[in-house]
């Protein structure tokens, strides 16, 4: 197991612990397979059943914490937490202009990203057995 900055770990336990769980297959999803948040859309060439946590932790941490430099442009831990959990929900760059639209106010990104959320159901109503939990998520 690699050795992680501390506030990488805490946010990446608590994704997969809380948030993100083991394989699922939603038909409705349109990310497809998933396991521990990893979708087979945006990794077409792994085999995401076979999928293990510390491969997806290695994946977070190299194409979502590194890539977007979390650890240096959000200096807040609890922020840097909640972009990076948005960022792996409705993708990173979205996460980050929201974030960038509300300033680095906690709730407040929490509450832009509830809206965004109801947004997205308008445009497409198949969403819709997703909101309360994208809300319970985006609030948390």
């Amino acid at each position: 197991m690699a050795d992680y900055p501390e506030d990488f770990q805490k946010a990446v336990d608590d994704l997969i612990d809380h948030w993100e769980g083991g394989y699922v297959f939603d038909p409705d999803d349109p990310g497809g397979m998933t396991k521990y948040g990893i979708s087979k859309r945006s990794y077409p060439m792994l085999d995401i059943k076979s999928l293990t946590r510390d491969q997806a932790v290695a994946i977070y941490y190299r194409d979502y914490w590194e890539k977007y430099h979390l650890d240096t442009a959000i200096p807040d831990p609890q922020m840097k937490a909640k972009v990076f959990n948005m960022g792996v929900l409705m993708g990173m760059k979205t996460a980050l202009i929201l974030m960038a639209g509300c300033g680095l106010s906690v709730d407040m990104y929490r509450k832009v990203c509830e809206k965004h959320f109801e947004a997205i159901v308008i445009k497409h109503p198949e969403c819709a057995k997703y909101l309360n939990g994208w809300k319970r998520r985006a609030l948390a």
